[in-house]
């Protein structure tokens, strides 16, 4: 009863705050017999309930067993299936308990039951997928064993990628993988244990870098953020991908991290050169605090007739707006100071907001309805009000993103007629760098002999 209630609380949760979660390949998950679920490790509590909403089965969810630090969120956690791992980071001398844990991962596997295990075993927000540990491999391998190779077996790798993992609003793929059954390890195994939960254990590792856009040096990180900004939407065009479809979306990322990480390789050099080239343009945007997408010639402008309706859009949807902002600024705000005055790592900033964040928004909305309700003494007026608070919370942050956007582009016309020469210059850098990076890909294609019409 408690997992159900939590499940739906984290399902309503997870699509406030993020603005889109997209799913990929459910189809790839069993509908029946034991499954280990492998998952990279960016966002602490917000992955498992990403993986606990979306995947078709029941689980079970193998975390540090520092969570269950006293007897109220131990009985807490327990009930909403939690089974504590024991780290050696955390404190070497418990690592023994886990001879329950790899247990209770036994009996969840023999009783056609499914869990989720993050094998990096830390989460650090980093857009980099740590070395995998062999945990899964050994629980599985375990309980393979114990049964004489008579369970049907799966592990099946999931990938999640994160827009901005930690901002309000930001979009989520979760992608999950083929099924990598146990069964076909058993010759292997028989042969020599300790290599075949090494070689499943790398095939864990390759699974989920397939499935997500991390990358392998958070050195190249800089330079895949800026391509994604001012080149993915050109490269998919010049691909004939679909700008609208998450896989091919999924995919030119994937092919900017191999191409950035081909040049920190095989041409450093070159590497240092676009940082500059790119360092120069980045810098002079700023000075004139204009977007990149301003300047990017597949930017439609605005028409006359866009113009008014956006317009018109603002006026008459102010009221609207600061209905919105007097009932939910505070919820708003108070969530996102929590999280830069508590949370202890890039990875806990997202879960500090969303946790908090449900906690504030049921308190201060319970608060004004009750207060509402007393005022006017009329219940369908308080239904009416109570009904009004998320859409008119979501109306503030998409009238706020309209507003911004339209600022931007009146600056950016201000500036252009200002200081037009200073606009061509930028501009024409702007140019060369694509001419650069469509060079760079060219050349990049050509050695590694990719076909840009697959």
């Amino acid at each position: 009863m408690l997992y159900r209630l939590i499940k739906l609380i984290s399902l309503a949760s997870v699509h406030t705050f993020y603005r889109r979660v997209s799913s990929q390949h459910l189809d790839q998950i069993p509908n029946k017999g034991p499954i280990i679920f492998v998952c990279n490790h960016p966002n602490t509590m917000i992955d498992p309930l990403l993986v606990g909403t979306t995947c078709k089965r029941k689980l079970f969810f193998f975390a540090k067993a520092t969570l269950f630090n006293n007897t109220f969120t131990n009985w807490i956690l327990k009930n909403l299936q939690l089974v504590p791992i024991y780290r050696r980071q955390d404190d070497s001398s418990q690592t023994n308990k886990n001879t329950d844990t790899f247990e209770k991962g036994y009996q969840i596997l023999e009783q056609d039951g499914a869990f989720l295990i993050f094998p990096e075993g830390i989460s650090t927000g980093d857009r980099k997928l740590s070395k995998i540990k062999t945990g899964a491999a050994r629980i599985g391998f375990g309980a393979m064993v114990r049964n004489n190779w008579g369970l049907n077996i799966n592990i099946v790798p999931v990938g999640l990628s994160y827009s901005n993992p930690i901002k309000f609003k930001s979009n989520v793929i979760i992608r999950y993988g083929k099924p990598i059954k146990l069964k076909s390890f058993e010759e292997d195994y028989k042969h020599d244990e300790r290599n075949c939960v090494n070689q499943l254990t790398s095939q864990i590792q390759t699974a989920l870098s397939k499935l997500t856009t991390n990358i392998n040096d958070l050195e190249s990180e800089e330079i895949v953020s800026a391509l994604e900004l001012i080149y993915k939407k050109e490269l998919m065009i010049d691909l004939g991908l679909d700008l609208k479809n998450k896989s091919d979306d999924f995919s030119a990322t994937k092919g900017l991290v191999a191409g950035v990480e081909w040049y920190f390789k095989n041409r450093p050099s070159k590497v240092e050169e676009f940082k500059e080239m790119l360092k120069k343009y980045q810098d002079n945007l700023n000075l004139l605090k204009l977007k990149d997408e301003f300047l990017n010639p597949s930017t439609k402008s605005v028409s006359i007739i866009q113009r008014a309706k956006i317009i018109t859009y603002i006026l008459l949807g102010f009221p609207i707006y600061l209905y919105g902002l007097i009932n939910n600024i505070i919820p708003y705000k108070l969530p996102r100071w929590l999280a830069k005055r508590f949370a202890g790592s890039k990875s806990e900033i997202a879960t500090t907001k969303l946790v908090t964040g449900m906690g504030v928004f049921i308190i201060y909305y319970f608060i004004e309805i009750i207060i509402f309700a007393i005022v006017t003494n009329n219940v369908l007026f308080t239904i009416l009000y109570s009904l009004s608070l998320i859409p008119s919370g979501n109306f503030v942050l998409s009238y706020i993103y309209q507003i911004r956007k339209y600022r931007q582009h009146l600056r950016f016309l201000t500036v252009f007629y200002q200081k037009r020469n200073i606009v061509y210059q930028i501009i024409e850098e702007r140019q060369k760098l694509i001419k650069y990076i469509n060079e760079a890909k060219d050349e990049y294609m050509r050695i590694e002999n990719i076909n840009s019409k697959k």
